[in-house]
């Protein structure tokens, strides 16, 4: 088996490319041989015969060869499949506001009981407030029921005992002269 020349690929030396297909690259040979075959120059003999066994080089390594279409050679390959990982997304996603739709109905549950429990104090003080009123009512009324007037005497002996209270808080608040030290 003859080589190649060293500059020309397979694809080259048959004058296709690694997009056509199987019978392309068949024609093609069938061209090239026909056009290069010795018989037909018997002439020039040697150098058909390297260039017929350059061709049948180059067929024998593309005899087999899988057409390469880009558009094509893109949708074989395999892309990666994404679907579990969105899917897994998609559910956190969800249990996220899930949760997030939880936490709120007890923050608002907690929230209103707050306020119920705050609305029951007010009242409960309310309540507590008018009864001390009450009882605070009851007993001056049933203070000045009971309460007698006072007599001549105790109104006497009482402005009496109010002016000695008088001068004895006088004398206690004037100030005193300071007391004298001895020399030691």
């Amino acid at each position: 088996m003859a080589r190649t020349s060293g500059t020309q690929t397979p694809f080259q030396t048959l004058g296709v490319t690694a997009a056509d297909d199987q019978a392309t690259i068949r024609a093609a040979y069938k061209r090239l041989v026909r056009a290069n075959h010795p018989d037909r120059c018997p002439a020039d003999a040697a150098h058909l015969n390297a260039k017929l066994a350059e061709l049948n080089a180059a067929y024998d390594k593309l005899r087999h060869h899988t057409p390469f279409r880009r558009a094509g050679r893109k949708a074989e390959r395999k892309q990666p499949d994404f679907s579990a990982e969105n899917d897994a997304r998609q559910a956190a996603a969800a249990q996220a506001q899930a949760f997030r739709e939880q936490q709120a109905s007890v923050k608002a549950a907690a929230e209103a009981k707050a306020r119920a429990d705050r609305a029951r104090h007010a009242e409960d003080a309310r309540k507590a407030a008018a009864e001390r009123a009450a009882r605070a009512e009851q007993a001056r009324q049933n203070a000045a029921r009971s309460a007698k007037p006072f007599t001549q005497a105790e109104r006497k002996a009482l402005a009496t005992a109010s002016r000695a209270f008088a001068s004895a808080r006088a004398a206690l608040d004037t100030p005193q002269p300071p007391a004298f030290k001895r020399a030691a």
